[in-house]
């Protein structure tokens, strides 16, 4: 594994430091903001209700949309 750089080390310890204050404080504005940094976004779907699109199909396992003139082989 490469070695990382001291200015990315530095950077992740700072981070890591500014979250557990975050974590450990009292400030309800504070907490509010940690929640919304921490929170997941519901996963949305964006899948088309037909699938197709100007000749092209939308294909999950691939990740996209695939153009309809490619064929399986």
């Amino acid at each position: 594994m490469k070695r990382a750089s001291t200015t990315y080390r530095l950077q992740l310890i700072k981070e890591v430091v500014t979250r557990r204050e975050r974590q450990l404080s009292n400030d309800p504005m504070v907490n509010h903001i940690q929640h919304l940094l921490t929170e997941q976004p519901p996963e949305e779907s964006h899948h088309e209700l037909n699938g197709r699109f100007h000749g092209n199909h939308f294909d999950e396992h691939a990740g996209g949309w695939i153009s309809d003139d490619w064929g399986l082989k």
